[in-house]
């Protein structure tokens, strides 16, 4: 045999092979590359200035973009929330076998997601979120709640509240109470907004309406105070249910429930209320007022 012919040869078996290869091992060939292009394009995203390193019982961030579990999926999710980005994409373990079925369960669910909103900086949290699964990856695109304009004026209107209100010898309780009393004395309770849940005179389900507008809901009031407590580096997140919301405080190594919305009773006067005023949860439960009851589990700090 000419040295031509023992180069086909030797070409030829290497191809069969290369080929007989390639079709065998073909999912974990795919799954190699798919893995590293999303590592290499959203494996190092860019954490914004309010990303928050706090860690909770509930969620903690996942920065990896493999997924194992179906709490590394709900972890991943909080940590691209909690970064800011607006699209990303993640990607299953090859011997995570129900992750299609545990993505349709957590995307289906907009009150888990809903939730996820109450552990980072306001201007992270999303309006809308949309998830698209095919062949172990995922796609996630993030609608955020603040526009840009709208954070420039509140960061703007933040600064000015506490480089008039706030010393830097005051404890972190009277700081935290000097705001409290602050927003309540310029804000009103959006009664547009609870007698038609879709009316838009006022942004109230948010820090604008509350800090710029003037009016604001539940929602507005927990963020308005949440920014001003990350502003101050004080570990705190907002707890839920299916009718209100409001903002749990860590102070000096207990947890405290701060409700602002309830300190700000509707009335012709401008009455400011200490109720709800950084109170243990043995406090809040005596009070029984029928609105303030939260899942023991997600909130867990707040046993």
């Amino acid at each position: 045999m000419s040295w031509g012919q023992k180069l086909i040869v030797t070409v030829g078996a290497f191809v069969i092979t290369f080929i007989t290869v390639c079709t065998f091992f073909k999912e974990d060939i795919s799954f190699i590359l798919t893995s590293r292009t999303i590592e290499r394009e959203y494996g190092q995203q860019a954490e914004n200035s309010y990303f928050l390193e706090d860690h909770f019982m509930f969620v903690d961030n996942h920065e990896e973009a493999e997924v194992s579990s179906r709490q590394e999926i709900i972890n991943s999710i909080y940590y691209l929330i909690n970064s800011g980005v607006s699209y990303s994409k993640r990607y299953c373990a090859k011997d995570y076998d129900t992750c299609y079925q545990d993505m349709e369960s957590i995307s289906s669910d907009t009150n888990l997601l809903s939730i996820l909103n109450n552990y980072v900086h306001p201007y992270n949290s999303f309006d809308s979120i949309i998830f698209n699964f095919d062949e172990n990856v995922i796609e996630i695109e993030i609608k955020h709640t603040y526009t840009e304009e709208e954070k420039q004026q509140i960061n703007n209107r933040i600064d000015t509240i506490l480089q008039q209100n706030v010393r830097d010898n005051m404890t972190v309780k009277e700081k935290i109470k000097t705001l409290h009393d602050y927003i309540i004395n310029h804000a009103e309770y959006d009664t547009l907004k609870t007698e038609n849940i879709n009316d838009t005179t006022y942004r109230s389900n948010t820090a604008y309406g509350v800090l710029i507008e003037g009016f604001g809901i539940c929602s507005g009031y927990s963020d308005a105070m949440k920014i001003f407590l990350d502003k101050l580096n004080i570990i705190n997140y907002k707890v839920s249910n299916d009718q209100h919301i409001w903002n749990l405080v860590l102070l000096d190594g207990t947890w405290f429930h701060l409700d602002l919305t309830w300190d700000d009773p509707v009335s012709d006067k401008n009455i400011t209320r200490d109720n709800y005023f950084l109170i243990t949860t043995k406090t809040l439960e005596t009070l029984n007022d029928g609105v303030h009851y939260f899942d023991k589990v997600t909130f867990s700090e707040a046993k």
